[in-house]
């Protein structure tokens, strides 16, 4: 079996809050943001909900000023451990 490498991120979101998660570095960027929705309790990325005066906010993670394609895998990012990433 192989070892499962993870990385300790920090999400960065409003008000400086943050949020420490050890990543699986196999894991999509899809999959963390699904991990980060649970671990803080939001709802998913459907835009308008019931009436067009009430948006859903959208979760998007940046790093170094990109937005993260949900495609990618972790590792394939080579984002050092313990680094900040946003949530947007």
């Amino acid at each position: 079996m192989a070892a499962v490498n993870t990385t300790r991120v920090f999400f960065v979101f409003e008000g400086g809050n943050r949020l420490m998660m050890d990543i699986d570095d196999q894991q999509t960027v899809g999959e963390i943001k699904e991990a980060v929705r649970r671990a803080l309790r939001l709802g998913d990325d459907e835009g308008l909900t019931g009436s067009e005066s009430h948006r859903r906010k959208i979760l998007s993670l940046s790093y170094a000023g990109a937005i993260l394609d949900e495609r990618w895998r972790f590792a394939d990012l080579g984002i050092p451990r313990g680094v900040q990433v946003r949530l947007l």
